[in-house]
């Protein structure tokens, strides 16, 4: 799986630290293409808590964002999840 993320492990010091070569394709703030993706619909799946409020979750190469429902502005990046 980190192969198809681009993700990798690096060692500072005595510890190992996840790391990502590809930033996100969005950061908060910008403008999120909701017509062009699906909402992520399976939370449990990817241990995300339910929707409280008028915002979405989308999945965006392999990237987890959290998208305002009225301005479809992304309002928190997630990150990097897959399913268990």
């Amino acid at each position: 799986m980190i192969a198809a993320t681009g993700d990798r492990f690096c060692k500072y010091g005595n510890r190992w630290k996840l790391e990502s070569i590809r930033a996100p394709d969005y950061a908060v703030g910008d403008a999120f293409p909701v017509y062009d993706q699906s909402m992520l619909m399976d939370l449990h799946g990817y241990g995300l808590p339910p929707v409280d409020g008028p915002w979405r979750y989308y999945l965006r190469a392999g990237v987890i964002y959290r998208v305002s429902a009225d301005t479809h502005r992304v309002l928190e990046v997630i990150g990097r999840r897959s399913r268990p």
